[in-house]
């Protein structure tokens, strides 16, 4: 009885001791800002990211923001609710997502960077030890849809009707 008190104890202070600190999942460290609707079925947006180096960011920002349009949505676009709506989806499909996001994974045919590479200056910031750089990417919002649908993690928008 005495050990559980203490684990639980423990417990309790490194829970508490994780909420001080006010750290994020890096799984969720970045922010996604709207720019604007951009041709042919895409959205363009400035995605924060973090990482060692400016290459780092840059591969971060992309799957930070398929990531964003998957799970969260993205406030002002056309994406405003998640992609993936289901309840628990990302832990259903927790394969088919792991394999989709991995470097070079599926998701890369679906962003492109739509600066020329260059970093405003403005959007460079040194967080603690990394970097925080904002870098603006096209989405192919539909083509993305449809991948999602036609893999049967997302129902195609005209279903039930």
């Amino acid at each position: 009885m005495k050990y559980i008190f203490l684990s639980l104890l423990l417990l309790v202070h490194f829970c508490s001791f994780a909420q001080r600190t006010g750290k994020q999942p890096d799984n969720y460290n970045y922010e996604v800002q709207f720019i604007k609707t951009g041709v042919q079925g895409t959205e363009i947006f400035k995605v924060f990211a973090y990482g060692r180096n400016e290459k780092e960011c840059t591969i971060n920002a992309k799957a930070d923001a398929i990531k964003a349009i998957l799970f969260k949505g993205v406030p002002g676009s056309g994406i405003i609710r998640p992609m993936v709506d289901e309840i628990n989806a990302e832990e259903k499909y927790k394969e088919y997502f792991k394999s989709f996001l991995e470097p070079n994974g599926k998701y890369l045919n679906f962003v492109a960077i739509s600066n020329d590479g260059s970093i405003d200056p403005d959007d460079r910031l040194k967080v603690g030890n990394k970097l925080k750089i904002g870098v603006l990417l096209v989405i192919q919002k539909d083509n993305l849809r449809k991948q999602l649908e036609s893999d049967g993690i997302i129902k195609k928008l005209n279903y039930g009707f």
